[in-house]
């Protein structure tokens, strides 16, 4: 167990009060070490905890059962870096100025969670994928930015030999992030082989002939296997903070920072596969287990509920709200709907301009999604590539994808929940789609997203 309060402190308290006896002495709200697990483009279906037969991930499964697993939560543009800047500030994208991977602009070192979290007295590591320069000035005492494709891949020595480092008296905060189940998908010969092919089932919704649903089978067969090498290296975290004896003492808080999907429009547009990602809080020693909400949730959320469990001040900007009041049972507000724009990879100028930039905006309720394309959209030209260019989106195996500027589309998730049918042209569903288009551009105007010549 850790000493929480340390020798002089406790001894301080003690001699102000020597009459009291020891149960008068208030114990300190135990701060958590702190573990962010940042997965990258993952579908996700692609667990046991969400029911897929063949998803090979008992130890996110275990950290679902020993806490609180928010199934709806979503990233705010679906590709890594603008919701990564979300998770890091508390802010939307068009916000802290980081709504593309590829670009000069950066968010604000002030304000970033590891900073935050250094001031309250934390140890922060960060390894595996950052986008943000110079990481120390961000928060981080000590982050191998260097080996975003090695990290779990190779090893985690690096990690380990800094936790053996860090004093137990300290807590520590440790940004997890390796590019898997992100491409180069090449996983253990091992973990393909436990993966049986021709068990793998094909969704309702394709619809390919029998080539193509091999092809498909063949995809997700190495999808499944890349998602159970990410688990691996929980486990492996785990055990090795099991071995320090800080495993009870540490907050796990898990998301993708993107979707992904085989056989269908993912990353890069506003569908539920692009930005969809389960949300898990874990903290074995506090929490209550195996607890799931549906309530639509953030990364700018986590922002606020890691600095809440943390015991560090959350800034006054921050979009987010903390989860731990709904977390621990308490009274909870849960909001009626989540937005987010949709951006290129990289800025169209030299400067960053999310108005000019954004392509369509998107909302999501419990059970509508409404997407207004703002430009004109296709479908890169190499749909298997990470490669996307101005208004150039990602897709997989729809090379047909085109919108024009002024697409609206309307889908109801609770009928639909794959996307397939848009039912914005249906007249009775007119009121509900004029609302949802109301309040999109309200939460963007009111959001200070800027002049956007909206069709």
């Amino acid at each position: 167990m850790r000493n929480w309060l340390g020798i002089s402190a406790l001894t301080s308290v003690l001699a102000l009060a020597p009459a009291c006896a020891p149960s008068c002495v208030e114990e300190p709200e135990r701060r958590p070490n702190v573990v962010l697990l940042v997965a990258d483009d993952m579908d996700y279906e692609h667990f046991g905890f969400a029911g897929h037969p063949l998803a090979e991930t008992p130890t996110l499964d275990a950290l679902a059962e020993q806490g609180v697993l928010f199934t709806h939560g979503f990233v705010p543009m679906s590709r890594c870096r603008p919701a990564q800047a979300a998770l890091l500030t508390g802010l939307w994208p068009h916000q802290n100025g980081v709504y593309f991977n590829v670009g000069a602009d950066h968010i604000d070192p002030e304000t970033s969670l590891a900073r935050l979290l250094q001031r309250a007295g934390y140890a922060t590591v960060g390894e595996g994928k950052f986008w943000e320069p110079d990481p120390r000035a961000m928060g981080f005492s000590n982050l191998a930015i260097a080996n975003y494709t090695t990290f779990v891949r190779w090893d985690q020595q690096h990690l380990f030999d800094w936790l053996e480092r860090t004093p137990r008296a300290t807590p520590f905060f440790v940004w997890w992030a390796p590019e898997l189940p992100h491409v180069p998908h090449d996983p253990p010969r091992e973990l393909l082989e436990r993966v049986p092919l021709e068990s793998i089932p094909i969704p309702a919704w394709f619809a390919g002939d029998e080539a193509a649903r091999a092809e498909f089978r063949a995809r997700e067969r190495v999808l499944l296997a890349m998602d159970a090498w990410l688990d691996r290296g929980v486990a492996e975290l785990r055990e090795k903070l099991n071995a320090l004896g800080e495993l009870e003492e540490t907050l796990f808080v898990f998301l993708s920072d993107n979707g992904w999907a085989n056989g269908c429009v993912s990353k890069g547009w506003g569908y539920d596969k692009g930005l969809r990602t389960p949300m898990i809080v874990s903290w074995p020693a506090e929490l209550a287990r195996g607890t799931r909400f549906d309530d639509l949730v953030s990364p700018v959320d986590l922002y606020a509920t890691i600095l809440d469990y943390a015991g560090a001040p959350i800034p006054a900007h921050s979009e987010g709200q903390s989860l731990r009041p709904r977390i621990e049972g308490r009274p909870f507000e849960p909001r009626a709907a989540l937005y987010g724009a949709l951006y290129p990879l990289t800025p169209t100028a030299e400067l960053a301009d999310p108005a000019r930039d954004a392509y369509a905006l998107w909302a999501r309720t419990a059970r509508w999604k409404f997407i207004l394309s703002l430009k004109d959209i296709h479908a890169a030209a190499d749909a298997g590539s990470d490669v996307d260019e101005r208004e150039d989106i990602k897709v997989s195996l729809a090379p047909d994808f085109v919108r024009k500027r002024g697409d609206i589309e309307l889908y109801d998730l609770a009928n639909d929940p794959y996307e397939r049918t848009n039912l914005a042209a249906e007249p009775e569903h007119a009121a509900q789609l004029a609302e949802l288009k109301r309040a999109t551009l309200e939460w963007w105007h009111t959001t200070g997203g800027g002049s956007l010549e909206a069709p």
